[in-house]
């Protein structure tokens, strides 16, 4: 497709928007830059002058968090600093929730932090009593926090929990990268045994597993269920991994002399992004992206106008982050104990009817009467 020689700022991390319209890349070496990757036009380019350890976009494309040495910060669409988050230190990996507008990270001080970029407050930080995780994903359907421990476990955890949800024996050592789909019912762990697992998400039991000559180090899936995976500078994409085991994969690709430190499918296109050690890679991958698209959800053409429709309209239909359950049905459920009892045993208040003669219960005597 096309890339892009960038070997003085590398690796670089690589992250398109939510329509897949945009590109974000961020270097280690402090080089952030975003644009339209299919016009080539540029949004903005800066260098921040620190280490960068992940890049995330938020809610559109005018704003992004960046994770830096000491601090995550937030930038606008022009590369200004808007905001120095300083609850969250020394962060490492970055999450956004969309519906909830929580930005998540996690770092060398083993917390897990909630932050509300729409009130601008740190909503609760969760100590994983686990060390600095070593792989960060959420899944898209439930919004829950999946991390990847230096022991093999990856958790779950919900901003109203102090305890992880689920925790889950994955890999006989390091989890070094993990992936949930967009239906939420599968997710996929690579780990330093050199093993590739694929995990029913709601039965938390191991489906299918793959061998390979090196440890997976990210992961990526797209709309469509293909799975890309990287090993150093080669990258595989397997399809159909979660209905049967496959013998080989769907497509490879080898960057020369490199290290992949970054894989991001572009929604609603067949391409997959790869950031790597020498600069920025775009691979055709076919039948990757979603053909179809909902344009009052996620729209790849939506105009300056729509999107500040869109934004509003995000921000109207935000949901609490109390609301974050493994169950995506529970909000609605009835409680069923209630419905089985009796009408007679429900406790009821005995209602007293006060009669008061035609003319004495008017406004201005209720008034005088207090």
């Amino acid at each position: 497709h096309f890339s892009l020689a960038l070997p003085h700022h590398g690796p670089y991390h690589c992250a398109y928007s939510r329509n897949g319209s945009k590109l974000l890349i961020g270097g280690a070496k402090g080089h952030v830059a975003t644009f339209d990757w299919q016009t080539g036009k540029l949004g903005c380019e800066f260098h921040v002058k620190e280490t960068i350890k992940d890049i995330a976009w938020l809610h559109n494309r005018d704003y992004i968090a960046v994770a830096q040495k000491k601090y995550a910060y937030i930038y606008d669409g022009s590369g200004t600093e808007l905001h120095r988050l300083k609850n969250h230190i020394n962060p490492v990996h970055l999450e956004y929730l969309p519906y909830h507008w929580l930005l998540v990270s996690t770092g060398a001080t083993g917390y897990i932090k909630y932050h509300d970029v729409s009130i601008g407050k740190l909503i609760v930080e969760l100590k994983t009593r686990l060390g600095q995780p070593h792989s960060m994903s959420h899944n898209p359907s439930n919004a829950i926090v999946n991390l990847g421990h230096s022991n093999g476990t990856v958790t779950m955890w919900s901003p109203s929990m102090k305890e992880p949800l689920v925790k889950m024996l994955c890999h006989h050592g390091p989890v070094t990268a993990l992936a949930v789909d967009n239906s939420g019912r599968h997710m996929v762990t690579c780990g330093l045994d050199k093993q590739m697992k694929v995990w029913d998400a709601r039965t938390y039991k191991e489906s299918l597993s793959y061998y390979s000559h090196r440890p997976g180090s990210n992961l990526a899936i797209s709309q469509t269920g293909l799975v890309a995976v990287s090993f150093g500078g080669q990258v595989q994409v397997w399809k159909d991994a979660f209905k049967t085991k496959q013998k080989a994969p769907y497509m490879t690709h080898l960057v020369e002399g490199a290290v992949i430190e970054g894989l991001d499918f572009a929604n609603f296109e067949d391409v997959l992004g790869l950031g790597h050690s020498k600069g920025f890679t775009s691979l055709l991958i076919p039948g990757a992206g979603e053909a179809n698209y909902d344009a009052l959800e996620l729209n790849p053409f939506e105009s300056k106008r729509q999107k500040q429709e869109n934004e509003v309209k995000m921000l109207l239909n935000k949901i609490q982050p109390e609301l974050i359950t493994l169950e995506q049905g529970s909000i609605h459920r009835m409680k069923v104990e209630d419905l089985e009892k009796p009408l007679d045993s429900l406790d009821h208040k005995e209602l007293v009817l006060k009669f008061k003669m035609k003319g004495k219960n008017s406004a201005k005597r209720r008034f005088h009467r207090r």
